[in-house]
């Protein structure tokens, strides 16, 4: 197989017109980018592939007198003229880099295309999502593949800037090729004139070497901390979202006459006016759907034919997308064998091993139907294993279960007895000390610790350099030298932060973990986890014990969701879901960060750049957190088509186009935002602010 490489350059840069034939140390960029390039020992020709413009003929006479090849091909349809190109040069493998990219280090390209090789990718790169600096970016992708696309891609930024269609499309093996630390917050390309600027810097420390590694760079800005302040406040791929947003068409969604007659009877059929609190009426702004029709991937049409990008799925539940083939298919095709039978059906026995694999730590599992069947049973088999009556949780955790041992803690506390409220005790979120003090309050009465792994959001008093896999550590050792046990609530992390979950990927072993979500994508399922010895309280194999009645639900084990479970997990096994909406979140927080920034609206929105759950605070014009500013910007991104409640949960079905709308929504939302805190919220918020779901008076 030939491996050639094209180098994407022209002169005519908007930011930096002319940036490839930039002198950096008395040479062009682009010669110290071909002459670095051709050090790999797995490419077999490098090319330069540039357009047939006018202003490139410096650029052309350049690169030829240096020895390299050239072709020159359309300027605005740079797909085509790498598809040309490549079959021009016969290349069987392409390794795409740009001219933004002087820094390109021959040895990691050469890393990359044995991994492309080995994996027998279709696509592969490193920045899906990206863990090295940006200017380290390398696509590698094969002929057939760059073939399909350009015969399939119709979009002008698929045409445009090549690998779009690559990337977005289902019907390619890719791959992504990980740094061991995350540095994609360092910038090291070259676009603008801070870039040539911080360039110059590398190059005058190393020369006459030209032939450095990326490594040797990363030691250098940490050693001359100050080379790294030339240009880091500059968005990766700013001009691509520029062309993007430029591209967008954005709804507009302004009829809800069915869902205002929704709303004027479904109160009286439905206490709450729906099944969680989270879906109800004083969550969502008055201009807002009441209801949904369908959804299809990652958009949903209400019951007026509003159609709108989602950004919740389901309450964080569907984790591939609405509908979702393959498991719409495994659903349909057990639907017709039955769903329920006097005796366990045989998928229980499958599913127990299958997910079971995926969590070494534990021994044994127990299915249900939601969330607080498994954490309330988890607690009782922590009071049951340890002979202790308390439960201790984050003081700050909005819901664990509709059981009176949580929602007695809470201020909708109406209906559960003092009594029972009074065994629930509360500590300061990931605040290991203030567990400590909760141990020495309560000595030998705490029967377990239930918390999340993670938070999209933590407290200010942990300050930045807080560690949650270090607290989580600490946190389970105090547990057991106290005679506690310590429940990790996967419910809303798992199949998210990483596959399944948290304590995968930090090799966590809590005593029990609860699981839901995105598990079996929106189909109803959640499980318990633990080891043999606590787990095993709850079953009938120990003659003479007392029992435990653990989890006894009808419905439990029907054979849909577990054959919707076991076709979520088949996809998550075969496909690299946890890279494709880490990528997504990094992307669209990013860009959101940036507008705040654009609009001078930092002070007055916070956008957490967390890259399984982007989360948004909205504050008034005194910088306060407040729910009427958040209202108002959950109004403005329905009426632009995004259904939007201040968190970012993407599945496997967004796509890069999907980010790109709702950053041209959060723009459009952006301006009405601003005029609202010049002129009054309430020249622009239709009807009244949401409210809390715990709230004690309605």
């Amino acid at each position: 197989m030939k491996v050639i490489a094209l180098v994407q350059a022209r002169m005519g840069s908007t930011r930096l017109p002319g940036k490839v034939m930039k002198k950096v140390v008395d040479s062009p960029v682009i010669e110290l980018l071909l002459n670095r390039l051709s050090q790999t020992e797995r490419i077999d020709q490098v090319i330069l592939a540039t357009s047939q413009s006018p202003e490139n003929i410096s650029l052309v006479e350049h690169v030829s007198k240096l020895g390299y090849s050239v072709f020159q091909g359309d300027e605005k349809d740079v797909l085509g003229r790498f598809y040309e190109a490549s079959k021009k040069y016969q290349g069987d493998i392409i390794v795409r880099i740009t001219g933004d990219c002087p820094l390109v280090d021959p040895v990691l390209v050469d890393s990359i295309i044995d991994e492309f090789i080995k994996g027998h990718f279709d696509y592969y790169t490193n920045t899906l999502p990206p863990t090295f600096p940006d200017g380290l970016d390398v696509e590698i992708f094969t002929f057939e593949a760059l073939e399909k696309a350009n015969n399939e891609s119709t979009k002008s930024t698929e045409r445009e800037h090549v690998t779009p269609y690559l990337r977005n499309s289902n019907s390619f093996k890719k791959g992504n090729y990980i740094s061991d630390s995350d540095y994609s917050n360092l910038r090291w390309t070259l676009d603008e004139y801070s870039d040539l600027e911080f360039i110059r810097g590398v190059f005058e420390n190393f020369q006459p070497n030209i032939y450095f590694s990326w490594s040797e760079v990363l030691k250098l800005i940490q050693k001359y901390p100050s080379l790294n302040l030339f240009n880091q406040h500059i968005m990766r791929n700013e001009g691509y979202l520029v062309s993007k947003m430029n591209e967008i068409e954005l709804r507009n969604n302004v009829d809800f006459t069915l869902s205002n007659q929704y709303r004027s009877s479904i109160h009286n059929l439905i206490p709450g006016g729906a099944h969680t609190y989270s879906k109800g009426d004083d969550q969502f702004p008055i201009l807002s759907p009441a209801a949904i029709d369908y959804g299809k991937g990652s958009h949903l049409w209400d019951i007026d034919g509003n159609e709108y990008l989602d950004c919740s799925m389901g309450l964080t539940s569907v984790s591939l997308g609405h509908a979702y083939p393959s498991v719409v298919n495994a659903v349909t095709l057990e639907l017709q064998r039955g769903v329920n039978f006097q005796r366990p059906s045989i998928l229980e026995k499958e599913m127990a091993e299958r997910f079971l694999d995926l969590v070494p730590q534990h021994d044994m599992i127990k299915f249900a139907k939601n969330g607080s069947i498994v954490t309330t049973a988890a607690v009782k088999l922590a009071r049951a294993f340890t002979g202790r009556k308390l439960v201790a949780f984050p003081v700050d955790h909005p819901f664990y279960s509709y059981d009176d041992w949580f929602i007695g803690s809470t201020a909708c506390n109406k209906g559960v007895p003092e009594e029972f409220s009074s065994l629930s005790v509360t500590f300061k979120s990931y605040d290991l000390n203030s567990l400590k003090e909760l141990f020495e309050k309560y000595p030998n009465q705490i029967s377990c610790i239930i918390t999340e792994p993670e938070k999209s959001v933590y407290p200010a008093y942990l300050g930045d350099k807080f560690c949650p896999r270090d607290f989580l550590k600490n946190a389970i050792e105090l547990c057991h030298a106290n005679g506690a046990l310590f429940i990790a609530d996967e419910m809303v992390t798992g199949f998210k932060t990483a596959f399944p979950g948290t304590i995968s990927k930090w090799n966590l072993k809590p005593d029990m973990a609860t699981w839901g979500k995105g598990i079996a994508n929106g189909f109803s399922f959640c499980a318990l986890t633990g080891t043999k010895e606590i787990m095993e309280l709850g079953g009938i194999n120990r003659p003479g014990e007392e029992k435990v009645f653990l989890i006894s639900t009808t419905h439990g084990g029907e054979t849909h969701a577990l054959s919707a479970a076991l076709a979520t997990i088949k996809v998550f096994q075969e496909n690299d879901v946890i890279s494709h909406i880490h990528t997504l979140n990094k992307l669209l927080a990013r860009s959101c960060k940036k507008l705040t920034i654009d609009f001078g609206l930092s002070n007055n929105i916070d956008v957490i750049e967390c890259e399984w759950m982007p989360t948004f605070i909205f504050k008034n014009e005194k910088g306060e957190v407040c729910q009427g500013f958040r209202t108002l910007f959950m109004q403005e991104m329905i009426r632009n088509g995004v259904l939007f409640q201040g968190i970012f949960v993407s599945c496997f079905s967004h796509t890069e186009d999907d980010i790109y709308y709702f950053v041209k929504a959060f723009e459009a939302s952006l301006k009405v935002y601003q005029k609202a805190l010049k002129d009054g919220i309430s020249n622009f918020l239709v009807g009244e602010p949401a409210k809390a779901v715990f709230r004690k008076v309605l």
